[in-house]
């Protein structure tokens, strides 16, 4: 080996070294600045975890009492409560039920939100959270970020919640987050304001309660900057080892919900925009929970139509317009009823990434040929409304099938 090569394998085994050592005392110093501040090695403890200074730009208070009285309390087991990147803690309730403690955004984002604060509402650079109770145009503000979210910008992201075709509706949408007390109204809206301009999920929580039958989870409250749900289970991303009836009946539990979302409210259709095995999980009871209610298109099936949606009345078919979760907002607004809920769920089951149903089983193929093609003209097909529930009665008369439950087919 010449003295050259040598020398360069020297420099370079030093390099990765010195870097191993960088690597160790960056960890060290975070593990070390972890403790200083949330004291122990237990991770943070919830009052640091809430943000209560920043109301009433935050989500509410609903559930504070709960938190500072210990009733609800952080899971010192959980390594993800000391270092968490995306906020999302584990705890538990004193009858020992698990709870997942949600920030509803990364620091930056949060961060970032406030920074913006003080000039969103025209007041001085220095200003504090409390100032804005005196604020008169919080409904404006609201209608602002609805109205904002239906015209399609170009230049700004939207908010994750839209609410179609009319920013109006947003009033009846909002009747259950309200606590009906007239002196807590300013605050409420401030409460709603911040929910629409950094995560929606606890208005969406609150308008579908799980307690009604709404696959998404059981909702405890908000404290400050912090989100209560209870566990609802394990991602179906971790469970695709399981038998492949198991998975079917997950199967027909998630095109159930596809027609819930789009049918079962009496005013609403919702829309969900990031479906996927990660974000459905699975109990020990086999039922599943929409645990990703960020992004969201709400709409008003109820409304009297202006003349420009001329194809109001029209149902929209999926268009294909890309791989993969590719959709158009704007013409699932400007229809009374989409397939998109639909087609999610068949993606779900049969797509591209991680499909939850294939391979099928040869003997389900050879018993019966048509299941395959059903699937197949549901994620590809021109009538998905026709299709689906040809799929779930299909379904439904398998899993009554003892042969496939005896089989043990995977």
């Amino acid at each position: 080996m010449s003295d050259k090569i040598y020398k360069m394998m020297l420099l370079k085994r030093r390099l990765c070294k010195r870097l191993d050592i960088v690597v160790i005392a960056m960890l060290a110093i975070s593990f070390y600045i972890s403790v200083v501040l949330f004291g122990g090695f237990k991770g943070p403890e919830i009052i640091h975890v809430t943000d209560l200074h920043r109301c009433p730009a935050c989500y509410g208070v609903t559930v504070c009492p709960e938190l500072y009285s210990n009733q609800i309390t952080l899971d010192s087991s959980h390594w993800s409560n000391m270092f968490n990147a995306k906020n999302i803690y584990h705890g538990y309730t004193k009858s020992s039920r698990r709870v997942i403690l949600k920030k509803l955004a990364h620091d930056w984002e949060l961060n970032e939100f406030d920074s913006k604060l003080c000039s969103e509402f025209r007041l001085n650079s220095d200003c504090k959270p409390v100032q804005l109770l005196n604020m008169t145009n919080i409904d404006d503000k609201v209608l602002d970020i609805v109205e904002f979210n239906i015209t399609w910008p170009d230049t700004e992201p939207r908010k994750g919640l839209v609410l179609c075709p009319y920013a109006f509706s947003i009033y009846d949408l909002l009747k259950p987050v309200f606590s009906n007390k007239k002196d807590n109204y300013k605050s409420e809206m401030l409460n709603i304001w911040t929910m629409l301009s950094i995560n929606p999920e606890p208005i969406i929580l609150q308008v579908l309660p799980r307690s009604k039958g709404w696959p998404v989870p059981a909702f405890a409250g908000v404290c400050g900057r912090l989100e209560v749900v209870a566990y609802e289970g394990e991602p179906l991303s971790s469970l695709l080892h399981v038998a492949w009836h198991r998975r079917l009946n997950y199967a027909q539990k998630i095109l159930e919900a596809a027609m819930d979302f789009t049918f079962k409210h009496e005013r609403f259709r919702f829309y969900l925009m990031d479906w996927s095995l990660d974000n459905i999980v699975v109990n020990e009871r086999d039922e599943i929970t929409f645990v990703d209610l960020e992004d969201v298109i709400i709409l008003d099936k109820h409304i009297s139509p202006k003349s420009e949606l001329t194809d109001w009345y029209k149902r929209y078919n999926r268009e294909s317009i890309g791989p993969g979760f590719s959709f158009s907002i704007e013409n699932m607004c400007k229809h009374h009823l989409s397939d998109h809920n639909l087609w999610a769920a068949c993606y779900i089951l049969i797509g591209d990434e991680n499909p939850l149903l294939y391979p099928i089983p040869k003997e389900v193929n050879t018993s019966r040929p048509y299941f395959e093609r059903l699937l197949s003209a549901c994620l590809n097909g021109d009538d998905r409304f026709q299709t689906i529930r040809k799929l779930q009665h299909v379904i439904e008369e398998m899993l009554n099938d003892e042969k496939i439950l005896r089989s043990g087919v995977s």
